[in-house]
C-alpha cells in the first residue's frame, strides 16, 4: 500500500511539472514576465488582420487564406514595430470551446519587422470553432505576449 501511495506522489509530481512547462519555452526559463501586448476583444483573426500592442511596442498578424481553412495550410505573416532584436517568434494555437490539444508554430525571420510560418488546423465536430492563438516572442533580455481570437466554420 505504501509503494501505490509513493508511486501516486510521484505520478502526480511528474504531472504537474510537465503541465507547468507546457506554458514556457526553454528560452525563457531566465527571462523576466513576458510583456503583454493588448489586442482589442473585438478582432478576429478570421476577419483579417489582428494588432496588439503597449506602447512603443507593436505586433500585427495576418492569417490566409480567409476564410480560414480546416486542414488545408494557412500562412501566417507577423508585422512588429519597435520590437529588434528577436531570437525566436512562436504562435501558440490551441481550442477554447472544445479540446483540440495545441500546436506550436516556429515562425521564420524574413527581415527585422516580418516573420512568417505555416500551419493547418484539423476538423472539429462542432460546426463552430473558437481558437485562441498566442503570440510568444523571445529577445535576449525580454519576453513578449499577445493572443488573438481566430474562429473557423465547418
Amino acid at each position: 500500500m505504501k509503494s501505490f501511495a509513493l508511486f501516486l506522489v510521484i505520478f502526480l509530481l511528474g504531472v504537474c511539472g510537465y503541465l507547468a512547462l507546457q506554458g514556457r519555452l526553454p528560452s525563457q526559463a531566465n527571462l523576466s514576465t513576458p510583456i503583454y501586448l493588448v489586442s482589442p476583444e473585438t478582432c478576429l483573426l478570421n476577419k483579417g488582420i489582428c494588432t496588439a500592442g503597449k506602447a512603443p511596442f507593436q505586433l500585427s498578424l495576418e492569417l490566409t487564406p480567409q476564410p480560414v481553412p480546416l486542414m488545408k495550410p494557412v500562412q501566417v505573416r507577423m508585422q512588429l514595430q519597435g520590437l529588434n532584436n528577436l531570437a525566436s517568434a512562436n504562435l501558440k494555437i490551441e481550442g477554447e470551446n472544445m479540446y483540440m490539444g495545441f500546436q506550436t508554430v516556429q515562425l521564420a525571420k524574413l527581415n527585422e519587422s516580418d516573420w512568417q510560418g505555416n500551419f493547418s488546423l484539423p476538423i472539429c465536430s462542432t460546426s463552430e470553432m473558437h481558437w485562441r492563438v498566442t503570440a510568444n516572442l523571445t529577445a535576449p533580455q525580454q519576453a513578449y505576449q499577445a493572443s488573438f481570437k481566430l474562429v473557423t466554420q465547418r
